[in-house]
């Protein structure tokens, strides 16, 4: 795609923002982290925009994917400077009122459910969350994660799996 102006790119920012920052932030669970990749994944995104090819991949697509790359080389400095840092020691607890017992189910059912999907290995945890949280089609999730459709198949049933395993063993029903 030949890059005509910096307008078209500033459109297609302000329209895919949010669904960058949104997935960086179920990806890390670190809204700075997440603010921080977004704008750097916008501006590799601006930098080669040239290279941008609408047949191959939507504009979120290939910015989410950019952003996947820079939250993996991101996450790797991480670990090396710190170890093995869980990423669930990131999360942020759901808050709850409990004076609404109907709520303490539901919040309880959400957090062991978010710290079953962090605690997974990161192919799988990137898979389900693009492709089950966000609900991108098989198609997408492969060009976001640059592996096959296979691939990513088959690795949502191996994640699908792990979390199963990970759910029951905490005695929750799957």
């Amino acid at each position: 795609m030949v890059q005509s102006d910096s307008t078209d790119f500033s459109t297609l920012y302000e329209e895919n923002h949010r669904t960058v920052y949104h997935f960086l932030l179920k990806i890390s669970g670190d809204p700075e982290v997440s603010e921080d990749l977004t704008q750097e994944a916008f501006l590799k995104a601006f930098t080669f925009f040239a290279k941008f090819d609408p047949k191959i991949a939507s504009f979120s697509t290939w910015t989410c994917s950019i952003a996947k790359n820079l939250y993996f080389k991101h996450y790797n400095k991480q670990k090396k400077e710190f170890g093995n840092l869980s990423i669930g020691d990131l999360v942020i607890d759901i808050e709850v009122n409990p004076e609404i017992p109907e709520n303490l189910e539901k919040a309880f059912l959400e957090k062991a459910i978010k710290d079953s999907i962090e605690s997974l290995p990161e192919p799988e945890k990137s898979i389900i969350l693009f492709k089950e949280l966000e609900r991108k089609t098989l198609k997408e999730t492969a060009l976001a994660l640059g592996i096959s459709e296979r691939t990513v198949s088959r690795r949502l049933i191996s994640a699908v799996s792990l979390l199963r395993e990970k759910m029951e063993s905490q005695g929750l029903q799957f």
